[in-house]
């Protein structure tokens, strides 16, 4: 082949894929544009005690520009809500899976002048309990507490949770000092609310065994292991 020939076919290939290329920017720009895939159906779980209005953000909105950033308001309506799962049916259609935070436990606050029975999330929302919940109870009688208070009772309800026992059966008392822990025939006194993550798991060893039908004191330790008093 000479030179010149080449040459030639080089240009053409080059050519050729510019048009190529040159069509699918085309073809994108006018789906992007077009009204035949703007979002006129959003299918969701609407049985949640949500508040739904920002969903309604992406109706006529193009189906290729949707993600979760559009949803920064149902977010800020819902924050017991973690995440969505988007998922599209072209032309026009998305669909949403409202995945929630997890509730930890319920609890009341008794130095509130008008006390009221909420739950607490994972991520440390709450929100008024509407109905006797399937979890474990707090019961706040005295304080002050720390500012660190709720998120040790969520390490401390999740590091619990991964024995084998039934968190609804847990009921605790926190007095501003001390928390003592009921499940079933057991009282245990877990001490002070801190390092609940660590005191989880002997409570929940304990508990999963079943084998202490009375009193268990924890004892406030600066080492890794953490020694317990038994009266069983």
């Amino acid at each position: 082949m000479s030179l010149s020939s080449e040459v030639e076919s080089n240009s053409f290939r080059t050519f050729t894929l510019f048009i190529f290329a040159v069509l699918i920017i085309f073809g994108l720009v006018v789906s992007i544009f077009s009204s035949k895939y703007r979002v006129s159906v959003i299918n969701y779980d609407n049985g949640l005690d949500l508040n739904y209005e920002g969903l309604k953000e992406v109706e006529n909105l193009s189906i290729w520009l949707v993600n979760d950033d559009n949803f920064e308001k149902f977010y800020f309506d819902n924050q017991n809500v973690e995440n969505l799962e988007i998922s599209k049916q072209l032309p026009n259609v998305i669909n949403i899976n409202i995945n929630l935070y997890q509730k930890i436990v319920v609890y009341t606050d008794f130095r509130d002048s008008s006390p009221e029975q909420r739950v607490l999330y994972k991520n440390l929302y709450s929100t008024v309990s509407v109905s006797e919940e399937d979890l474990a109870h707090l019961v706040i009688t005295n304080g002050p507490i720390d500012d660190g208070f709720y998120n040790e009772i969520v390490s401390f309800i999740l590091t619990v949770g991964k024995y084998k026992i039934d968190l609804s059966n847990i009921s605790m008392t926190f007095d501003g000092d001390t928390l003592v822990v009921k499940y079933l025939d057991t009282i245990i006194e877990a001490g002070k609310a801190s390092d609940l993550s660590k005191k989880g798991s002997v409570v929940g060893y304990i508990l999963e065994n079943d084998d202490c039908k009375g009193s268990v004191k924890i004892l406030e330790s600066s080492d890794e292991d953490i020694e317990t008093l038994f009266n069983c």
